[in-house]
Parts: structure tokens; C-alpha cells; sequence
């Protein structure tokens, strides 16, 4: 078996809180080994997106300022159904919620780095025998 990074992924963070943001982004640029786009609050990351900048995944938090994530998620499957949409909250009854606004996965806080190893094995790596 042969798995390879997808060429030119690019990863889209929304977290409002610094340190949370930092060890997301960090993790993410660790494993995928490349620059990953930061925002602190639905709406930059929602303009971001629509100015046709190449975002394949958003990760975010669902309560995050001006658009959360949900409303976030739910815009970028209207307009790019393309993109993966991850979203993350410390409430397990949120995941319905993202479910229902078209989130791809679900990550319940606090997590850590293997779960966010296996969102990257999940949405990042391929398998070559496709």
C-alpha cells in the first residue's frame, strides 16, 4: 500500500482562542508539511473562501465571533460543497448540529494531536492505488 500527501492542500483554521489556534496550526502544519491560513472569526475566513483562494478543509470551532461555525459550514456547502468542513466544540450536543449544517466530521473538545493526526490520515492522505 502507498499513501501520499495530496498535492497543494490547503487548510483553513477558525478558532478565536490564540492558544487553541496555535496548537491546531501547528499540529496541521507538522503533519501535512505546509502553511496552514488562520482566521479568528467566521466572516475573514467566509471572505477568504469567496475570493477563490484554493481551500480544500476548514477546521473549525463551532463558537467562534460574527459567522460561527456552523452558519460558516453551512455557506461554504452551498456555495463550494467541494471543501471538507471540520468542526470542533467542547459541547458533544453540538455534533448533531454540525451534522445537520453539513459538517464532514466532528471533533469533540479537548482533543490532541492523534485526533488530529486522524482528521489528516481521514481528509489529507491518499491512497496512490486510486
Amino acid at each position: 500500500m502507498r499513501w501520499a500527501i495530496i498535492p497543494n492542500v490547503q487548510i483553513a483554521v477558525v478558532e478565536d482562542d490564540p492558544l487553541v489556534r496555535d496548537f491546531v496550526v501547528d499540529t496541521f502544519e507538522f503533519s501535512v508539511n505546509r502553511k496552514v491560513h488562520t482566521f479568528d472569526n467566521g466572516f475573514a475566513a467566509w471572505q477568504y473562501i469567496q475570493t477563490s483562494n484554493p481551500i480544500h478543509i476548514v477546521f473549525s470551532d463551532i463558537h467562534v465571533p460574527d459567522i460561527d461555525g456552523l452558519e460558516l459550514t453551512a455557506r461554504i456547502k452551498a456555495a463550494r460543497p467541494e471543501i471538507v468542513c471540520i468542526l470542533a466544540s467542547g459541547n458533544p450536543a453540538d455534533e448533531m448540529r454540525a451534522t445537520a449544517a453539513g459538517a464532514d466530521a466532528f471533533v469533540l473538545k479537548p482533543y490532541g494531536v492523534s485526533d488530529l493526526f486522524a482528521l489528516v490520515q481521514t481528509f489529507v492522505v491518499a491512497d496512490k492505488r486510486r
